[in-house]
């Protein structure tokens, strides 16, 4: 019998309640004490549905790997709930708080658009949110309908909305916020990305200022106000978190977001630590040398919640302790003969339970109810035809595990919900890529190749039961519907625009990585910069069709690409700055073309297959791919 149990959310503040209660403690002396206990989701991309999850239990000493469903936003709503009734009952200070990217990331977002994470967001007591880069995708009509639907504030202190019209007389959206628990204050502010011009689609009239200056500025604010506990609530990343920390004084807490990272130790459970980089409410110095910030994360698609106990002596932090805890159901399957996955044994679901109830990281959780009648009675049935519409088969030959996908990798090396692919790269990005030439050029536009970003490309293709369909591609493939784009560039600037964003990826931004079709070279991470574009070919039908050529310096081709980096952005400024005529926006948009393309496959007889990539990828001598490769028979 299924049990619901937050473990890890409840329990730490049920151990802190006995011994402290709010700023009511029993010390008689001058040091004031203050405990806060804080819940937090991050990037949750739309993920009202559960998605499964893989994790090695052990049974019998041996491990057992098995697959389930997790999270969604009824799970989340009930933990967050249940975090929060459990402070309420032991008089605990308490926040929830979310940073950001509520938005893209499945079907719902595509039909829906802001209204249903408003609708649903509301529900789950939230006490803030940051503002993350998906939020602007769609320009900034719909965070503004999101803003003012929603019943808690979006907070972006280095964002700027003075000089737009619109956004600035969003009473909602402001820099920060203080919340008094028993006569402390707690302040609460928000920071986005600097160079979010360069990564989104924010109108032209808003600013966003640098993260660091901002930061320490709000702090100061607040410290002048009397406020001298400080949270910050961010969608800048992990690794810029730990910037922050490092060179601002007096951030107690960062809520973060934006880097998908499920910080803390899962090695119980079969999946590793969450980051090399960090712990679970890892304590950093901060300039100073004596006052500390700890950050905390919580991964991403809505299967996490994390809960962290502050305590607080005069205003400086002393302690910050907690975890993530995964929020699973219990309908388990394993591969008992290496082929197909089944429900468990009777005997094997009683002691995968059993194990799953001795952990503090992963918890039975069970939906809340208002929000799935929510989302059945009022969204699904607005992408059923979607979802359901089977558009065509996938097979690749390669993979001795799963035949019926296609692996998406970002940088080479670097699984991403499939195999490692450490020289050829993403199978998925081939075929996007493929399915802009296909379509452009069925239209008569006569581009040459495609060269598009795998952050665009969100997921391997998978397909389902009866094949892959439309659903699947414009709501986890492809679900930011760039629209497609034609860029002339020469020769030479494609080969310097492909050495410019391979490298812009592995240092800046892993999305910015390009897949391509209709050409071919070997990227040599341990020649000289400038030399690391080596035997560039252009090849007219297509890498398998064999009748490629060296590509001519002085020659202009057409490109294909979306117009997100058309325009220049995500590492792509030679798109803007190297073109030989204005972009083409062809009206046209990728998800929608890929569907086109595998229909058209189909109705030929065909299944969407792997084909060659086109890339020879030599990975720089301080680049880290997986170790163990993962699936090394299908890196082909």
């Amino acid at each position: 019998m299924k049990k619901t149990l937050i473990k890890g959310l409840v329990a730490t503040a049920v151990v802190t309640a006995l011994t402290a209660c709010g700023s009511d403690n029993d010390d008689t002396s001058s040091v004031n004490k203050f405990d806060l206990t804080i819940a937090h989701i991050n990037d949750t991309h739309s993920s009202f549905d559960p998605t499964s999850f893989d994790f090695t239990a052990q049974i019998n000493s041996a491990d057992f790997a098995v697959r389930t469903s997790a999270g969604g936003y009824p799970r989340v709503a009930t933990a967050l709930k249940t975090a929060r009734a459990a402070a309420d009952d032991a008089d605990k200070p308490f926040l929830a708080l979310h940073g950001g990217d509520a938005f893209q990331g499945s079907l719902y977002f595509n039909v829906l658009k802001g209204a249903g994470n408003a609708t649903l967001l509301r529900e789950m007591g939230l006490d803030a949110m940051a503002i993350g880069n998906h939020e602007f995708d769609l320009g900034n009509e719909p965070l503004i309908e999101f803003a003012n639907k929603v019943n808690f504030p979006i907070l972006a202190a280095n964002l700027d909305t003075s000089a737009d019209s619109q956004m600035g007389d969003v009473t909602n959206i402001m820099p920060y916020m203080v919340k008094e628990f028993n006569g402390e204050q707690v302040g609460i502010f928000g920071l986005v990305l600097e160079d979010m011009e360069s990564i989104s689609s924010p109108g032209e009239d808003l600013v966003f200022n640098k993260e660091i200056e901002t930061a320490q500025a709000t702090v100061d604010t607040l410290k002048d106000l009397g406020v001298d506990k400080v949270i910050m609530v961010s969608h800048i990343g992990l690794d810029r978190d730990i910037l922050i920390a490092s060179n601002v004084n007096g951030v107690d807490v960062i809520v973060g977001g934006h880097s998908h990272t499920l910080l803390g130790d899962f090695t119980n459970i079969g999946n590793g630590n969450g980051s090399a980089t960090a712990g679970y409410a890892e304590m950093f110095t901060n300039p100073n040398g004596t006052t500390k910030t700890c950050i905390v994360q919580a991964g991403d698609v809505a299967q996490a919640v994390g809960q962290v106990d502050v305590s607080f002596e005069n205003g400086e932090i002393t302690a910050c302790e907690g975890n993530n805890t995964l929020l699973i159901d219990n309908d388990f399957k394993h591969k008992y003969d290496g082929d197909n996955r089944v429900v468990l044994t009777e005997a094997d679901q009683a002691s995968t339970e059993a194990f799953v109830n001795e952990q503090n990281n992963i918890a039975f959780t069970e939906e809340d109810a208002l929000l799935r009648n929510i989302i059945d009675i009022d969204y699904k049935p607005l992408i059923e035809e979607y979802e359901g519409l089977v558009i065509g088969q996938v097979f690749d030959a390669n993979d001795p595990t799963d035949s019926g996908s296609l692996d998406n990798v970002r940088i080479p090396g670097f699984a991403r919900s499939g195999a490692s692919l450490p020289v050829t790269g993403s199978e998925a990005g081939a075929q996007v890529a493929a399915s802009m030439v296909w379509k452009l050029n069925k239209l008569g536009y006569g581009v040459d190749m495609a060269i598009t970003n795998t952050g665009g490309v969100r997921n391997s293709i998978v397909a389902g039961p009866e094949g892959l369909t439309a659903g699947y591609v414009v709501g986890s493939l492809l679900y930011f519907s760039n629209e497609l784009a034609i860029v002339e560039l020469t020769g030479a600037d494609i080969t310097q625009l492909l050495e410019d964003t391979i490298n812009y990826s592995m240092s800046t931004s892993t999305g910015s990585f390009p897949t391509f079709a209709n050409i071919e070279f070997t990227y040599n991470g341990l020649a000289s910069v400038g030399e690391q574009i080596e035997s560039l070919n252009v090849c007219p039908d297509g890498v398998a069709a064999g009748n490629c050529a060296a590509i001519e310096d002085d020659t202009t081709y057409k490109i294909a690409t979306n117009a997100y980096i058309a325009g220049g952005k995500d590492g792509y400024e030679i798109f803007d700055t190297k073109k030989q005529s204005e972009v083409v926006l062809s009206g046209f948009i990728d998800n929608e073309s890929m569907i086109e393309y595998v229909e058209a496959l189909t109705a030929e007889g065909k299944q969407l297959v792997e084909i060659p990539t086109g890339l020879t990828f030599i990975a720089p001598a301080d680049l880290k791919i997986d170790d163990p490769i993962i699936k090394p028979e299908d890196n082909q």
